[in-house]
């Protein structure tokens, strides 16, 4: 086999390998993906379910003033009533007395439902609370193993990009660049055995002549079709090697 085409498998193989790691790191399990999913999905629940519980309790707050300014001024308006001077001001006071009472009531009824509406917020939000503390630590727990366990992967990436440099400087610079420009067209295959007539990158049949040229190894061949590199194995055995 020529030299060159030697050189170019080598460098494929490596290529090959570099983008099943990358394709593999790079990659969100299904099982991650959910989960970070249902990790988002629940920091939204929680924040909107805390803003809620926070209005709610601060709309209580205020009417809880309120109800107590106006029982204070409920007491004065009472007093009021044994120092009045004649009916108009008997009359006003009493006005003033049924004012105030009305408010209260209905400030007192609003707290009161403020309270149930309190109540059903603080058990969603501690349900969701505890969920989000759940999810949160196993997502972290996946995340942990999963970094562990690529730990050998990425090791071996390093590995290969650092061999990856030293098998460039074996093939000549014209060959490279038309290879590196194939592969990124390609789907990252820039050199493919050709068998019966075939090319098993585009899996077109190429013309006899080239065929035979192929064979001869007297010069690094294309396939007119898909343009990737062609060498040719008649050991079988040797052809499975080459593409592990």
């Amino acid at each position: 086999m020529l030299e060159s085409v030697e050189n170019l498998i080598e460098l494929q193989k490596i290529d090959n390998r570099i983008a099943e790691l990358e394709n593999y790191l790079n990659e969100i399990p299904d099982e991650l993906k959910n989960l970070k999913n249902e990790k988002e999905r629940l920091a939204v629940q929680y924040e909107e379910l805390e803003t809620r519980l926070n209005s709610l309790k601060s709309e209580r707050n205020e009417l809880e003033t309120s109800s107590s300014e106006k029982n204070r001024l409920l007491d004065n308006a009472q007093k009021k009533l044994t120092t009045v001077k004649n009916n108009k001001e008997y009359e006003a006071v009493l006005k003033e007395l049924d004012t105030l009472k009305k408010e209260i009531y209905e400030e007192e009824l609003k707290v009161l439902e403020l309270n149930d509406e309190i109540e059903t917020n603080e058990k969603d939000f501690k349900a969701c609370s505890e969920k989000k503390e759940q999810v949160d630590k196993q997502y972290e727990e996946l995340i942990t193993k999963r970094d562990e366990e690529n730990v050998s992967h990425r090791q071996e990436l390093e590995e290969l990009r650092e061999k990856r440099k030293e098998a460039v400087k074996n093939v000549k610079k014209q060959i490279l660049s038309k290879y590196e420009m194939i592969r990124k067209a390609r789907n990252n295959l820039a050199i493919v055995r050709v068998e019966n007539e075939t090319c098993t990158g585009c899996y077109m049949k190429v013309p006899p002549q080239l065929y035979v040229e192929v064979k001869k190894e007297h010069a690094i061949q294309q396939c007119p079709n898909c343009q990737r590199f062609l060498y040719f194995y008649e050991d079988a055995e040797q052809e499975q090697t080459a593409k592990s």
